[in-house]
């Protein structure tokens, strides 16, 4: 048995010599065998070898062997039995001794095995084991069923007990849990909220399961037994699962949620900020909280939608509301009920678009207005709780929500007057005044609509200091004030006077009752104070209200029917202010003040008119007086005051009209239809504000009705009646509201109208007897009212010879006469009433227009008398002609449309061919568009010496001309400027307006013209295609048809392309359109297109983003147009490629700019406030600066809307752009610092984010190119910073960082790109995980943009669980598991165990790991590791002191370590350096050894020696008495005599002395286990730690025993080591003496001798 364990013996080779002669044995010395060999002499330093190599074998194989791969060993025969029903008393007894503390190590022995593994947490339960020992059972179970397991299973199934148990646990929770909530839940709907009487059992069985297993679970979990993830996930679940109301339930979940959410308020901000940064794929940006770009984009879209709103008409598709869901989407968030910024910027950009003087209408103030109402009683009813404010009388209070508290855009439209409302800084600019007219009306609507206070606006400027000004400071001022008194004025003022003139102008408008006298009486003392200064602003307004009542009551009408009125008028007479006076004083006035006076006086005008109405007064007030006040209100911008002023009337008329028949007065028919007119003429001007409120509608609509129902069937009428009519068939056609509400009563009516006054007519080319006679004393004295209108009106409709000598005489008088303006005026309103009564006269006044407009035609026109007798070409008549035509078009005798059709551009056209004889004509022609097109706006009083030569005198006649504009199709404007446009450019041949004595000299000469001699001279006398030049200039400068045409080519840019224009034609006729008030760019140099293109580029704003893309859009569609005609396709790539660069270079220019400013000046926003208000507040900045609203943040917008083919060419052209950026290592430092200056100035910009993402939308091509150049320009930014590129220059890493935020951004905008492919996920993970781990980026250098790599590392990570929830499949469930599983893999990999703050946060990402036990372990000191991966001794190991050096940190998971059982798998002795030694024995065990085989004395009982000694018989002395003590010292060694006469029994005793545990712990052989603490302790080694602190602590636990290494190997804590008491030795000689004593007395009975 031996030699088959010695290896490689010599007896063992079976040679052939060996086989044949046996094994020849050689000994070690030669001699005799058997012999001692001591002659033989060996070598002391072989000896020595060997008995080393023995020492150092024997060392080897005692040192134990590494067993840490092991799983702990149970055997499920011995120390488990399965639980049945008769072991119930067993149960009992075992679990209460698990309660208790009985040692471990005993009750491991037998441990029940229940046949449901969860039926154990019952039984735990019920006795209530402490947590740990509970802990301990369930790691036996679990050993025990692995056992079972693996003995079953051939193929051995590896069942993770992280997972089963947690899951086990948790469904035995959420079980109990469930038994819980059925009770409370049946609780509340019995409507009982706590139970009132006793608990069911099952439910209180129940609820101390869940207590007992809770706090077993939340062990479990903080001692790594359970899936972290897992756990916490079921916790979030549940506690997802409560209901509102169900308080006890979340009493039972908070000890859980207490611990799982502890940080997530302290995070909260951080998860909010990021989770947003998340939404908008990390584009962040510097200047702003909010990121700009997504805000501007809302600000264009909510600009776009009022552009391309129509507020003429009002239906499903286009009304307020629609209006409203378009800009403000659903409503305000559910999340919170604060307005956001987005919402702010939007709001400020209503009250821009209601101000700014690019754009045009009243009507937008009352939009804007209308529009933040209904926002803000959408706000309030969230904050309310959709709980509506009543008022005691039951009915709902609207301003008593904004009187309660401040509206909710009060402090929005204050910063907006702080930063953005226009001043008046300069006097004689007009678009200041145009853009402060606006602003005063549009707070006087935010006031009336309760959106602003104007109150707290006040008590803001005060508790400011805005206000602060001496009592006897200058008066503020107006902006009718004359310039030089102004300018002389603000000389003297700073803010405060320019806040005074807001308050002046901005106060309580329409608040003129006794609630808001508090706020007026506030005002005057604010801006006057209390003295002089106050009462004579108080008497200048009643002054001037007086004066204007005076002109009422004077003038106004007695119809009376005798003279009684009339001598009462004429008896006290005295001089009456004329209007021109009031006027020049009224313009003085504040707006607030101008307020006043018109409502007191419109309020006297309606007692009047009622009075009358009603019977008790004989007066009406004249017509031109009701007109005078409706200017005097228009001109005080009491815009919704003057429509409510004219409904009043309008209600009134029928009345009045029956009060006439009544009386029998000779106003009946004629009184009620001109006051009629003049509210018309007021309602369409502001048509679109009308159209705003549906009651009012519907009360116009029923009023004007009832002033024409006795002529709705009549085809005549005055031309009054028509013009009603015409207005009532617009309102009905306009108003999808009227059409419900008043279909059955005018529906049939409609068409009537329609065929009647807005059907198309043929021109007349009569060519009849001329009377010059005719009607000459009607045409010379035409207000002279001897005649009626209805017989004159029969005869001529009745004879077209008359007809034909009337429109002769007419036209005679207008262009012949001595061109007075009253006398043109009234003949065109004669003609026009007589047109109304004889309605062919119609065709008459469009043949003689096209007659005159076509003389060059050689008669073929018709009208030759007229003819014979004008001479076209004559200048001075023009003017009074084309007022004359335009009343015709206001009274609705002529169509635009057909004037246009037929008579201008047949003109136009003739003149441009060049046919001979038709310059007059076409000048001609060109007169009379721009009076028609140009409508003159003048005050309602001029001085005579400021009358211009003619125009319309009746500001009713202008409303209605403008109505006429209006009714235009788009058709026809674009006829007019293309036909003029190709008269202005015949004979330049296309040279444009770029000629130096061009248009812009002539209408500079024409206004110096007009003030001094009153004629246009200078213009009247240039040449043709000049003068067509200015006029078409000059028709593109209105208003109106700016915003005409830009609508309609927003809707179809195709209405420029005509066969008529080139392409180059069409374009600067659009740049005509876009930009009337610039001259034409004429762009030079080696790529004038692209000139071009840069130019519309750099000048791009909110308001010019219509006109920068139809420029561009036309400029594509010419090319397209060119293709299309056999051109080859590069003129189209060449534009593509200019828009490209241009693109970019505008994008570096810009950042070179601003790099410039921030280093030189340090300014990198313009304010729009002037430099005076800026200092004063610094505090206030508009919602975005002008910069954001300009310039390069408007270019990805624009991009946007051009074609595909642009936004490919663009996207290009970037990422070749980033491409040089990406070289940011080169080896020359001068060369890489130029390539990043370079690149860096369009990398850094955020705007530069913006357009490129917006390309990628539809450019899928374009997006897998651009990723993997990202992917390789951050993998090089990454290298670079690796080689410590970036290390010594601060400025290079800046510049790095930037690159980098840059790149991840434009990833960001692709992310459902990245994330759609499984590779490219990986790989951009990998990535980020890179830039973090590299330091590239961490959290103290740029905190921002390591959270941006992190959160997209974190979006990656989490995506690929993600799936489309409508195809998911369980296929594709477990296909994004296994991707999930294999990404986090990979990134545990590229993690290792590096250890950083910054690395930390990445781990955090990934899926919660298995919590394990960390042991430290050792190795001898001075061990290395070979190349294959063997420990051997140091090379200087020698020479080193012996002992262990710390090696490796193991882990163990807790599931393999049990306490209680004396197998030490998984841990490892060998970790320790654990080595056996032979046992050494002890000086006490030596000498008792010694002692075993000496001869003793049998020990006798003390009763022998009190015995008397027997004495001889033939001795009878008495004995001596012996001394005790003495006796008893000479016991003590009689037991070992004792103990000696059994020597085998005496050692088996020995034996058996150490305790159980000691004897446990014993190695089989006789050599025992080196522990590196006493008492067996190896001196040539150092003292270790014991194994106990080397175990991971616990936390404390209430219930928890405490747990120590001891336990776990066996020892029970209650141990206590034997301790060996030594006696006090003895010495050899007294003990021999002992002995002789003894043996002497028992001979010869003498005494013992006493103890020395």
């Amino acid at each position: 048995m031996l030699r088959s364990l010695t290896p490689s013996l010599a007896q063992d080779e079976l040679t052939a010599l060996n086989v044949k002669q046996g094994f020849n044995n050689q000994p070690a010395v030669s001699g005799d065998e058997h012999g001692t060999a001591k002659n033989v002499n060996f070598n002391p330093a072989k000896i020595s070898s060997n008995f080393s190599s023995i020492i150092a074998e024997k060392l080897r194989c005692n040192t134990l062997p590494d067993t840490g791969r092991r799983k702990p060993q149970v055997n499920q025969k011995d120390n488990f039995w399965l639980v049945t029903a008769r072991s119930q008393s067993a149960i009992n007894n075992w679990f209460t001794d698990l309660s208790g503390t009985k040692p471990l190590t005993h009750l491991a022995k037998k441990v029940p095995i229940f046949s449901k593994k969860e039926e154990v947490f019952g039984y735990l339960a019920k006795y209530t084991v402490p947590v740990m020992r509970a802990a301990w059972l369930i790691k036996m179970t679990c050993a025990y069923y692995a056992a079972i397991t693996e003995t079953k299973v051939k193929k051995r199934h590896v069942i993770d007990p992280f997972i089963e148990w947690t899951q086990i646990i948790t469904k035995y929770l959420s079980e109990q849990l469930q038994k819980i909530s059925e009770f409370y839940r049946q609780l509340s709907g019995q409507g009982c909220g706590s139970p009132s009487g006793p608990m069911p059992q099952e439910v209180e069985h129940a609820l101390k399961q869940w207590d007992y297993n809770e706090k077993l679970a939340m062990f479990m979990f903080q001692d790594g037994m359970l899936d972290r993830h897992e756990f916490l996930t079921w916790v979030l679940e549940c506690f997802e699962k409560i209901r509102p109301g169900e308080d006890e339930l979340l009493k039972l979940l908070l000890p859980l949620l207490l611990r799982v959410r502890a940080k997530l308020r302290e995070i909260e901000q951080q998860i909010k900020e990021r989770g947003q940064a998340v939404e908008v794929r990390w584009s962040f940006d510097k200047c702003q909280e909010t990121t700009a770009g997504f805000t501007i984009g809302r600000v264009l879209h909510t600009l776009e939608v009022l552009d391309s709103h129509s507020f003429e008409r009002s239906d499903f598709s286009n009304s307020l509301d629609s209006l409203y869901n378009r800009i403000f989407g659903l409503g305000p968030s559910k999340d919170s009920h604060e307005i956001s910024p987005d919402d702010d910027a939007v709001v400020a950009l209503l009250c821009e678009w209601a101000v700014s003087c690019k754009r045009s209408g009243r009507h937008r103030a009352m939009v804007v207005a209308k529009l933040l109402e209904k926002r803000q009683a959408e706000i309030e009813a969230e904050r309310c709780g959709d709980s509506e404010v009543v008022d005691e009388k039951g009915s709902i209070s609207s301003g008593s929500l904004s009187a309660a508290s401040t509206p909710v855009f009060q402090d929005v439209l204050m910063q907006f007057l702080d930063t953005q409302a226009p001043v008046l800084t300069d006097p004689g600019n007009e678009s200041e005044k145009v853009e402060f007219f606006n602003l005063v009306l549009l707070f006087c609507e935010l006031i009336r609509h309760d959106v602003f206070s104007h109150n707290i606006y006040m008590c803001t400027l005060i508790s400011r200091g805005d206000l602060a000004m001496d009592s006897h400071g200058p008066r503020p001022p107006s902006p009718f004030d004359d310039p030089a008194e102004e300018h002389d004025r603000k000389e003297g003022m700073g803010n405060s006077g320019i806040k005074l003139e807001q308050l002046m102008q901005l106060s309580p408008f329409g608040s003129q009752e006794e609630s808001c006298s508090h706020e007026c009486n506030q005002r005057l003392v604010v801006l006057f104070g209390v003295g002089k200064q106050r009462d004579d602003a108080r008497h200048t307004i009643k002054k001037i209200t007086k004066d204007i009542l005076k002109v009422l009551n004077r003038k106004s009408t007695a119809e009376t029917g005798g003279e009684e009125g009339q001598k009462r008028k004429r008896s006290k007479p005295e001089a009456f202010p004329t209007a021109e006076d009031i006027f020049a004083k009224f313009q003085h006035l504040s707006h607030f003040d101008q307020h006043q006076v018109t409502s007191q006086v419109s309020r006297n005008v309606l007692e009047q008119i009622t009075s009358f109405a009603l019977g008790m007064s004989y007066h009406l007030p004249l017509v031109q007086h009701v007109q005078f006040i409706f200017d005097l209100m228009e001109y005080s911008l009491n815009i919704s005051g003057l429509i409510d002023f004219a409904i009043q009337l309008l209600n009134e008329l029928s009345v009045v009209e029956a009060e006439l028949l009544l009386k029998s007065s000779d106003l009946v028919g004629s009184y009620t239809t001109s006051l009629c007119l003049c509210i018309v003429a007021v309602l369409r001007h502001y048509h679109s504000c009308l159209i705003l409120n549906q009651d009012q509608m519907a009360q116009v609509f029923e009023g004007l009705c009832g002033v024409v129902k006795h002529g709705m069937n009549r085809s005549d009428g005055s031309s009054a009646e028509r013009c009603i009519l015409a207005y009532l068939y617009d309102l009905y056609t306009s108003c999808s509201h009227l059409k419900s509400k008043f279909g059955e009563l005018f529906s049939d009516f409609c068409s009537k109208v329609k065929n009647t006054i807005y059907c198309n007519v043929e021109p007349s080319d009569s060519n009849m007897l001329w009377e010059p006679e005719f009607m000459i004393d009607t045409i010379e004295n035409p207000s002279a009212h001897n005649f009626t209108y209805t017989n004159l009106g029969k005869s001529l409709n009745d004879n077209p010879a008359n007809r034909y000598s009337f429109v002769c005489n007419a036209l005679m008088h207008v262009c012949v006469g001595h061109h007075d303006p009253d006398r043109v005026n009234d003949i065109a309103i004669l003609c026009a009433e007589l047109t109304g009564y004889c309605k062919s006269l119609s065709a008459e006044w469009l043949g003689v227009l096209k007659a005159l407009c076509c003389s060059s035609n050689n008669g073929t026109c018709g009208f030759n008398d007229l003819l014979c007798n004008v001479d076209v070409s004559d200048l001075s008549f023009h003017d009074s002609l084309a007022t004359f035509v335009a009343i015709l078009i206001a009274r609705q005798c002529l169509l635009l449309e057909d004037l246009i059709r037929c008579a201008a551009i047949p003109s136009l056209l003739n003149a441009a061919c060049s046919e001979q004889d038709s310059e007059p004509g076409a000048r001609l022609t060109c007169r009379i568009l721009l009076h028609l097109f140009k409508t003159p706006q003048l005050n309602p009083c001029q001085q005579d010496g400021n009358k211009p030569t003619v125009g319309i005198r009746s500001s009713c006649d202008r409303h209605l001309l403008a109505a006429s504009q209006n009714r235009i199709v788009d058709g026809a404007v674009f006829a007019v400027l293309k036909a003029v446009f190709v008269l202005g450019d015949a004979e330049l041949k296309g040279s444009g307006f770029s000629h130096p004595g061009g248009v812009d000299d002539l209408m500079e000469d024409e206004l110096g013209a007009k003030k001094s001699a009153g004629r246009t001279v200078s213009i009247e006398t240039a040449s043709l295609d000049i003068y067509a030049k200015y006029v078409l200039r000059s028709i593109c400068q209105q208003e109106w048809v700016g915003e005409r045409c830009l609508k309609s080519l927003c809707e179809d840019s195709n209405d420029l392309q005509d066969p008529v224009l080139s392409s180059t034609q069409a374009q600067r006729l659009m740049q005509l359109i876009c930009y009337p008030h610039r001259l034409l760019d004429n762009e030079e140099g080696e790529n004038p297109q692209r000139q071009r293109i840069k130019r519309i580029l750099q000048n791009l704003d909110q308001w010019t983003m219509r006109q920068s893309s139809l420029e561009l859009q036309l400029m594509i569609k010419g090319c397209l147009h060119s293709t299309r005609h056999f051109h080859s396709l590069q003129e189209m790539n060449s534009l593509l490629e200019n828009i490209a660069k241009a693109t970019i270079e505008v994008f570096q220019q810009s950042a070179e700019t601003s790099s410039a400013n921030s280093t030189g000046t340090g300014v990198n926003s313009i304010s729009t406030a002037p430099a005076s208000t800026a200092s004063a507040s610094n505090k206030a900045k508009p919602i975005l600066s002008s910069l954001e609203r300009s310039g390069v943040w408007l270019v990805a917008p624009l991009i946007a809307k051009l074609p595909t083919s642009v936004q490919g060419h663009v996207l290009k052209a970037a990422g070749e752009e980033l491409e040089k950026g990406q070289h940011l290592g080169s080896s020359s430092r001068k060369e890489r610092d130029r390539q990043k200056q370079k690149s860096m100035s369009l990398l850094s910009q955020q705007p530069f984010l913006s357009l490129v993402l917006t390309c990628l939308k539809g450019q899928d091509e374009q997006r897998e190119g651009l990723l993997t150049s990202l992917y390789s320009q951050v993998q090089q930014i990454v290298t670079n910073w690796r080689e410590d590129q970036y290390q010594d220059d601060c400025k290079a890493k800046q510049l790095m960082h930037e690159a980098l935020k840059l790149r991840l951004n434009l990833v960001g905008g692709m992310f459902d790109t990245v994330q759609r492919s499984t590779q490219q996920t990986t790989e951009w993970a990998v990535l980020l995980l890179d830039i973090i781990s590299s330091g590239t980026v961490d959290m103290q250098s740029n905190n921002e943009l390591f959270t941006t790599v992190l959160d997209m590392l974190s979006v990656l990570i989490n995506g690929t669980l993600a799936a489309d929830m409508s195809s998911i499949s369980q296929g594709s469930m477990e296909e994004n598991k296994r991707a999930y599983m294999n990404l986090v893999k990979k990134l545990r990999k590229e993690l290792g165990d590096r250890q950083s703050d910054s690395l930390e946060k990445v781990r955090q990402l990934l899926p919660l790991p298995k919590q394990t036990r960390d042991v430290i372990t050792c190795e001898p000191q001075g061990s290395l590791i070979d190349t294959k991966g063997n420990k051997i001794a140091g090379f200087d190991s020698i020479f080193k002191k012996e002992g262990l050096q710390v090696s490796t940190k193991q882990k163990i998971s807790p599931w393999d370590l049990f306490e209680g059982l004396k197998h030490s798998a998984p841990l490892s002795w060998g970790w320790f350096g654990t080595v056996r030694v032979d046992r050494k024995v002890s000086r006490f065990e030596e000498q008792q050894r010694l002692l075993l085989y000496h001869t003793h004395l049998k020990p006798k009982p003390r009763s022998y020696y009190l015995e008397p000694l027997p004495l001889p018989p033939e001795e009878e002395e008495p004995p001596t008495p012996v001394a005790l003590e003495p006796e008893k010292k000479v016991v003590e060694p009689a037991k070992a005599d004792k103990t000696s006469s059994n020597p085998a029994t005496s050692t088996e005793e020995r034996k058996k002395k150490p305790s159980k545990s000691k004897k446990r712990n014993q190695p089989a052989n006789k050599s025992e286990v080196k522990w590196p603490f006493p008492p067996a302790v190896d001196l040539t080694r150092p003292v270790r730690m014991p194994l106990g602190k080397l175990v991971q602590s616990r936390p404390s636990y209430s219930g928890v025993l405490p747990s120590g290494m001891s336990g776990m190997m066996g020892i029970e804590p209650s141990y206590k080591p034997a301790v060996y008491r030594q006696q006090p030795p003895v010495s050899q000689g007294q003990l021999l003496r002992q002995q002789l004593q003894a043996k002497l007395v028992r001979r010869s009975c003498i005494p013992p001798l006493a103890a020395q």
